[in-house]
């Protein structure tokens, strides 16, 4: 690895005569490594005015390539030659030579060498003929490919030279048959320890591989993205093959790790990092660190990464040292009391400190120790904070208790409960939950933090009611959005995100065991505080609805099985049904099946079309048409959720004596301008003709008004009196 190391190093800085060195040391020491010879090579014609030295280190490798007899390295290495100048007819020669060479007794290697263009093609386009020629021989029986159009990996089973064609078994089409032109343009040829390949040959290789050196399978991601991309895409080509699903974020932080001290990759910061490969050891430790360092927007920010970096380097004494210089030269310009205490935090850990000591040592002297807490953004730390402060200071358990409600912080309050009692203060734990039980909209973050110690049965006495605490949790939700939609603050904003999460954690679980343990009329009225949530996003909605309808198929039936009650049909009661005409039924099934059955379909071949422009880092068209289907499903999903709950109108049930679905509805204004609407479901609502869904707000506002009655709503920002005049049956 060193010697490639300088052979690199001298290529980058010009100085073709040691380049020239080395590589005839590594001919003589690592011939083997025939592919990493050619990769220099190319990268020493990217340089200006490389191309002539490159071309004479090729020689070079094609010299004692021929005096071993491997003549196919020899053809990838005169394929090359050929792109670094004009040939004087050696090169293509020697290609002719080495393929009859490996071949002898191909039947179609004539036609193969006059179809490329090697034998009776101009001189001038010698680069493409050898590539060609080159890519038509790669094709065939045990090879294994990849369809850059979607197919994915494949190994080729046949070879049909009087037809010419191969055939492949891609994963998902065996016994595909090719035109060997299209193949050779469209397929990439792989090396047999390539991950891709050695998903299809030997899938429990592939992942004991993963394990065992991750630096390896990261670096031919990069090669493929032409040395740089995210870590997005880098997941998209190793999950499911490579690493488990559920392994992912484990195998990530210790592959991250190791990347950190390979001197060949950087690691950008940020939560979807840009990681990058180089051929050679293009920065030292130190390098690698302050160049992260200026990637990083905040003090924290270096901080996290520096926790990354003594994380890789445990082991690694000379790196431990480079890091400890590089966070005490940090800690000498730091000005707050909480940045000064992260840093000497690190120091304790990177000179073997103790971290105890230098916690009570600032808490103790801070002027104002709730402002330390405030400012301390490192949950780790600050949790840290917090307990030391409670235990060395005299008022430090009333500090904290405070801190944690006017903060909304459960990192705080875990310090509290497992500290309150080693102070003394042992009544502050059950007072301060009691505090967030009784307020929760007030504190959602806290309250989530509470819930699941509920669940978890951390908090002893206390024990819940799956069905009212998700009622409960629904209705802070609303309240917590709603105060978000009218003056927006991050904490409200995370207690949204952090709610929707408990709702949602473990598949769900806490809203199966809410359906199972009530009634039926229990779940109709989980499902109206479900639908008239604001707080909920629709795929989110969907979600729940759909462990409700298999918790409870009662609750949510199949249209076939649910027929209208007779009389008036009470719209509040069952918001577990959507009501509609039998033309609306037909519609909304036609729109479910265009989608399912159309749209989805086409789109995925446009993903599939997409795919073949190349780099998928920077492939707009390919990640536009992974977002379409993902709202496509999306709609079909709420489509078929709507489907489940419809139920058809007729004329007979619908009654006159209030507004209900399929009344028209006739209304005067404060003017005295009359209005008419008729209230029918979701697919038949057409503005422009006065049909309206009774779903919508206003609607809702007449659902069960009587003649005579007054309703206030609101069109257009503005706000408007209505008389109801008369009802009429707009079915019959």
């Amino acid at each position: 690895m060193a010697r490639w190391d300088d052979l690199h190093r001298a290529i980058e800085a010009k100085d073709h005569e040691s380049a020239e060195r080395v590589w005839l040391e590594l001919i003589e020491t690592d011939l083997d490594a025939v592919d990493r010879f050619l990769d220099a090579a190319r990268t020493l014609a990217g340089i200006s005015g490389g191309k002539r030295q490159g071309g004479i280190l090729l020689w070079m490798l094609a010299e004692a390539l021929k005096e071993q007899g491997r003549d196919r390295e020899l053809i990838a290495t005169y394929s090359q030659l050929a792109s670094m100048g004009p040939d004087d007819g050696t090169v293509r020669q020697g290609m002719i030579d080495a393929a009859r060479r490996v071949w002898p007794e191909r039947s179609d290697l004539d036609g193969l060498l006059e179809k490329s263009g090697v034998v009776g093609g101009a001189p001038e386009a010698m680069a493409q003929q050898a590539e060609t020629l080159a890519n038509y021989l790669s094709l065939e029986p045990g090879a294994y490919v990849y369809h850059r159009s979607g197919w994915g990996t494949g190994r080729i089973v046949d070879y049909i030279p009087e037809r010419g064609r191969c055939v492949i078994d891609f994963k998902d089409k065996p016994g595909h048959e090719m035109d060997i032109d299209a193949a050779a343009s469209r397929l990439e040829i792989l090396a047999d320890d390539d991950i891709r390949a050695v998903a299809l040959s030997d899938p429990k290789r592939l992942r004991k591989w993963a394990s065992e050196d991750p630096v390896e399978m990261i670096r031919q991601v990069l090669v493929r993205f032409s040395g740089s991309t995210n870590l997005r895409h880098v997941k998209d080509a190793l999950v499911p093959d490579a690493v488990a699903t559920s392994r992912w974020s484990a195998w990530w932080k210790e592959a991250r790790k190791a990347l950190h001290l390979d001197p060949r990759f950087h690691v950008g910061g940020g939560r979807i990092p840009v990681l990058e490969y180089h051929g050679s050891a293009s920065a030292d430790f130190a390098t690698q660190v302050e160049r992260v360092y200026r990637g990083c927007s905040t003090v924290e920010a270096r901080m996290k990464a520096t926790r990354e970096f003594l994380a890789a380097a445990s082991t690694d004494e000379d790196a431990r040292t480079t890091l400890l210089e590089i966070v005490q030269a940090q800690a000498l310009k730091a000005t707050k009391p909480s940045t000064q205490l992260g840093w000497d935090l690190l120091l304790a850990d990177l000179g073997g400190g103790d971290r105890s000591e230098i916690l009570a040592k600032h808490v103790t002297a801070s002027e104002d120790p709730a402002t330390l807490l405030y400012t301390l953004v490192d949950e780790d730390t600050r949790g840290a904070a917090a307990r030391a402060m409670i235990t060395a200071r005299e008022e430090g358990a009333h500090t904290v208790y405070d801190a944690i409600l006017a903060q909304d912080d459960p990192v705080l309050g875990n310090a509290g409960v497992d500290r309150f009692a080693a102070a003394g203060e042992e009544q502050l734990a059950p007072r301060l939950l009691d505090a967030i039980d009784s307020k929760p909209a007030m504190v959602p973050n806290l309250w989530a933090w509470y819930v699941r110690g509920l669940r978890r049965k951390r908090w002893e006495g206390r024990t819940f009611e799956p069905y009212a605490l998700v009622v409960r949790l629904l209705k802070v939700l609303d309240a917590v959005e709603y105060r978000t939609r009218r003056k927006a603050t991050l904490r409200d904003k995370k207690g949204v995100s952090v709610l929707n999460d408990l709702l949602a954690v473990k598949g769900g679980a806490l809203v199966k065991e809410a359906a199972t343990t009530t009634d039926a009329s229990g779940v109709r009225h989980l499902n109206q505080v479900l639908e008239q949530n604001r707080g909920i996003k629709p795929r989110a909605l969907q979600k729940i609805q759909t462990i409700i309808l298999r918790a409870r198929p009662d609750a949510l039936r199949e249209v076939e099985e649910v027929q209208p009650e007779e009389g008036e049909v009470h719209v509040g009661e069952r918001l577990d049904r959507i009501y509609m005409t039998a033309d609306g039924l037909t519609s909304l099934k036609a729109q479910r099946d265009h989608i399912v059955n159309e749209e989805m379909p086409e789109n995925a071949k446009e993903i599939a079309r997409a795919r073949e422009f190349g780099d998928l880092a920077e492939n707009a068209e390919y990640h536009a048409a992974r977002e379409k289907q993902g709202l496509l499903q999306a709609k079909a999903d709420q489509l078929g959720g709507d489907l489940a709950r419809a139920v058809v109108l007729t004329a007979d049930v619908i009654s006159t004596d209030t507004v209900s679905v399929g009344a028209q509805v006739r209304l005067k204004d404060s003017d005295g301008q009359e209005l008419t609407y008729v209230l029918l479901g979701p697919p038949d609502a057409d503005v422009k003709r006065g049909i309206i869904n009774y779903l919508t707000p206003l609607g809702q506002a007449l659902m069960g008004r009587k003649p005579g009655d007054k309703v206030q709503i609101v069109v257009e920002d503005e706000k408007r009196d209505l008389e109801v005049l008369a009802i009429d049956n707009a079915l019959a």
